[in-house]
Formats: structure tokens, C-alpha cells, sequence
């Protein structure tokens, strides 16, 4: 393709990492056109955390300055048994100061707002009321889709968005159909907080702005807040005797309340504010051998290939991600640097396998969450005890907490990855290092970049 010519990507669904991909994609010199099946943009749901690892994609695609005050930044995670005994704490003001990046968390429609605003002011089309209802992507290199109501179109490479009824995924893999691994579902819940203030027992858990997890076993609560603090939203883990595969909606009340009431009597007069509530299942899909199409002209990205359970926060992250790394790769097809069926290639080789990894850390940190009273619960708080003494530790049961979750997870930056990546690519598969050193970028910024970056060398300092 030449330098000159426009790609035109497809984007089938307009989610939160559909519209990621869109606002990359959009800044790397493509023609976006994301096809929405929905009548009007939007996002249901409550509260999304956007960790360390998106929050940087934010800033640098100017989201944040969209949603404004709606990002709400919270002091300290608390990690409590279910009676609300502090057993792990993390400072999240020193874990960003680390990370040199900030922890936000926001109502899903205000973090769906910005994104669609922001890829729409870069020029990418968002089509709504346009149900994808047939992809061919075999006849000829350009990819032709048809919507439900006729309308036809054609792309040079479709991308599928379209979450875990993907109609991309069940056109080029029809045997995998996503499953919950285990029992276990989320209820979903959003109180003000003026509302808890008012109530003598529950208004303590209100006096600041954090993040609290109540772990117990087979459930657990997890809040902070959204809309610029002034709601108070809340992620209830339970299992149920089925596996639950799709959403429940006006699940009765009483049923509701009664899977909480041994919880931290702060926390149960907040649950017993909620006033209807739906259950929502938690499914996995994969790992799979490949994401694409056999002429690598249809690729898959979020839940559509890497559905994981909430207990990490990182499904809609890990998609944003997945949009950030293509955006970098077809920069490269569009300058006429690097063929289609390359870009793809890494973006296979190199997105796999870290999808992957979330999908098992996340479930991990659901068990660790949900283990009953005794000798391996005792050890979990052990673990975690250093956090509450302020002593130094290597690791923690906290993995929010954990050097090496925190390193792996929310220091991750997947632009730097795909920059990375392309190098490799460019210099016959090899990282780029320096001719005397032979160290790499990589590792550079591993042990060495991260705290001298934005620092002016002086007389004394090594040259790297």
C-alpha cells in the first residue's frame, strides 16, 4: 500500500475499547467507520476503574480533559474480611508517584462520552442502528460487511469490538463460545453519597473518598466512588447454584440484601439502600490459537477475543489496550513501512500472550477474594499484613498492592509495547541496543529509564 493511500478500517461495535481503537487508529492516519448495532451511543452499567495502564492512554488522547471532574481520583485502597477487619491496605497516592501515572475511577457513560467525542472530533464516523449481519472476508482482500437493514461496506481491514456476542468472532470461529468458569456472578449498584451521610452507622465509610474490598467466602464487596464523588458505586461478587450466562435483570430485593447480611454493618446499611439491582454474568473466552481471519484481514480485540472475570478491572483496560497497539502498527501500514498481514502478525504474537496472563491473574485475585475462614485465609492476611505496618515487602496477597502485579500490570504502557515491538520488527527481529552496551530500551527503562526519565544528565551521571 502506498504512503499516500488511506487505510479504511472497520470497526464493529462502538464499546468503550471499540472506541479506543477508534481514537488510535484515527491518530495513526487511517479512515475509521465504527458500526454500532445500538439506536444511540451509550454504555450501561455503574462504575469502571481506568488503572494506571489506560489512564495514560487518556491523558495522552486528551479523554481526560473531556470527562473532566467525572474522573475521580480516591486516597487509599482497603482490603477487609467481611466484618470489616482492616487486613491489607494500599496507598494509591505513592503507588501513582511510582508509576508516575494516575489511578481514576468513573461512571461508565462519562468514560464512553469522552472517548466517542474525542474519536469523532479526529474525524473517525460512528454509525449507530447499524447491526453487523454478515462479514465476507474470504472472496477478496478488502473485507465486505451487510448490516441488518441492507446497508453495505466495504473496508480494507475490519477490526471485531463487538464484546462477547461478537457476530465477527462467530463468523471466523464458530466453535468457541465464551463460558463462565465457575458459578460465580456480580450484582451491580449505585448509592449517593449524600444519602450514606445521613446514616449514623454507614457514614464512616464515607468520611473520604477509597476504595474498599470486603473479601468473604464465595462473595465479596467492592466500592469507590464516580461522578465526581457523589456517587457511591458498588461491585457485589456471589455465587449462585448455576452458572449464569446472561444478564438478570430486577433481581428480587430481599434476595439481594440476604447474600450480605454477615457483611460489616457499615456496609450492609449501604447495601440495604439499593433499590434494584441486576445480576450479571462473568465469562471467559479463550485462550484461543489465533485471533484473525486466514488473509489477516479481520482481526479480533476485547472481550470479543479475551473476555476475562471483573476482579482485576481490567476487561475494558485490557481492550483499550489491545486499540492503542493496533493504532501504532497500522501507523506503520499507513506510512507503507509495514504489509497488513505484519501488523497483524505482531499484534498476535505480542497481544496473546499478555491477554492471556490478565485473564489468569484476574481469576486468580477473585479466589484470593473468596476464600472461606481458615488456615489459607489466615495466610492471605499475613501476606498483606506488612501493608498495614508500613514495613517493606517483595510480595503481597494485596495484588493491587503487589510489586510485581503493580509493575506487570499497571505500570504497563501498550504504546511503548507496540514501539517496542516495531523496533524488533525493523532491525531483523532483534530489539535495537546500543552498539557498546548491548543493552536494549527495555531493559534500559527497567532498571534504569524509569526514575531518570525528565532528569537532566549532569557532570557526574553515566551516558547510557
Amino acid at each position: 500500500m502506498a504512503a499516500t493511500q488511506k487505510l479504511r478500517v472497520g470497526i464493529v461495535g462502538a464499546g468503550i475499547g471499540g472506541l479506543a481503537a477508534a481514537i488510535a487508529i484515527q491518530r495513526a492516519g487511517a479512515q475509521v467507520t465504527v458500526l454500532e448495532a445500538a439506536p444511540q451511543l451509550g454504555e450501561i452499567g455503574a462504575g469502571i476503574q481506568m488503572t494506571p495502564n489506560v489512564s495514560i492512554l487518556l491523558q495522552r488522547w486528551g479523554v481526560d480533559k473531556v470527562i473532566g471532574e467525572n474522573l475521580v481520583r480516591f486516597e487509599e485502597l482497603n482490603m477487609r474480611r467481611k466484618d470489616g477487619t482492616l487486613v491489607g491496605h494500599t496507598k494509591v497516592p505513592t503507588l501513582e508517584e511510582s508509576l508516575n501515572r494516575v489511578w481514576w475511577v468513573v461512571h461508565r457513560a462519562h468514560l464512553h462520552e469522552g472517548l466517542a467525542k474525542v474519536a469523532e472530533d479526529l474525524g473517525a464516523k460512528i454509525i449507530i442502528d447499524s447491526q453487523v449481519a454478515t462479514i465476507n472476508h474470504q472472496d477478496a482482500q478488502e473485507v465486505s460487511v451487510e448490516t441488518q437493514k441492507g446497508a453495505k461496506h466495504t473496508f480494507d481491514f475490519l477490526i471485531g469490538g463487538d464484546g462477547i456476542n461478537s457476530i465477527t468472532r462467530r463468523t471466523l470461529f464458530p466453535d468457541v463460545k465464551p463460558e463462565p468458569p465457575t458459578t460465580n456472578a456480580a450484582y451491580r449498584a449505585l448509592v449517593p453519597y449524600e444519602q450514606i451521610r445521613k446514616d449514623p452507622i454507614a457514614k464512616e465509610i464515607v468520611d473520604k473518598l477509597t476504595m474498599e474490598v470486603w473479601m468473604a467466602e464465595k462473595a465479596y464487596i467492592i466500592t469507590y466512588p464516580i461522578t465526581a464523588g457523589t456517587m457511591f458505586n458498588l461491585v457485589l461478587s456471589h455465587h449462585r447454584p448455576e452458572k449464569v450466562r446472561a444478564t438478570e435483570p430486577n433481581v428480587p430485593i430481599e434476595e439481594f440484601r440476604n447474600e450480605y447480611k454477615d457483611f460489616d454493618p457499615r456496609i450492609k446499611r449501604i447495601v440495604d439502600m439499593v433499590e434494584s439491582t441486576s445480576r450479571w454474568p462473568l465469562m471467559v473466552t479463550g485462550p484461543m490459537k489465533s485471533w484473525s481471519s486466514p488473509r489477516k484481514n479481520v482481526v479480533l480485540m476485547g472481550d470479543a477475543a479475551h473476555s476475562m472475570v471483573n476482579h482485576m478491572a481490567q476487561g475494558a483496560a485490557t481492550a483499550m489496550e489491545d486499540g492503542a497497539f493496533l493504532g501504532k502498527l497500522l501507523g506503520k501500514v499507513v506510512e507503507g513501512r509495514l504489509p497488513l498481514e505484519e501488523a497483524v502478525r505482531i499484534y498476535e504474537e505480542e497481544r496473546m500472550p499478555k491477554a492471556h496472563m490478565k485473564q489468569q491473574v484476574s481469576f486468580l485475585n477473585g479466589a484470593i477474594w473468596h476464600l472461606p475462614d481458615g488456615p489459607q485465609q489466615d495466610a492471605r492476611d499475613r501476606a498483606m499484613a506488612p501493608e498495614l505496618k508500613g514495613k517493606y515487602f517483595v510480595r503481597s496477597s494485596n495484588l493491587y498492592d503487589d510489586p510485581q502485579t503493580v509493575l506487570d500490570v499497571y505500570g504497563y504502557d501498550a504504546e511503548e509495547h507496540a514501539d517496542t515491538a516495531l523496533a524488533a520488527y525493523f532491525n531483523a527481529g532483534v530489539e535495537p541496543f546500543h552498539p557498546d552496551t548491548k543493552v536494549n530500551k527495555t531493559t534500559e527503562d527497567k532498571f534504569i529509564g524509569w526514575f531518570l526519565k525528565g532528569a537532566q544528565q549532569g557532570p557526574g551521571q553515566p551516558k547510557l
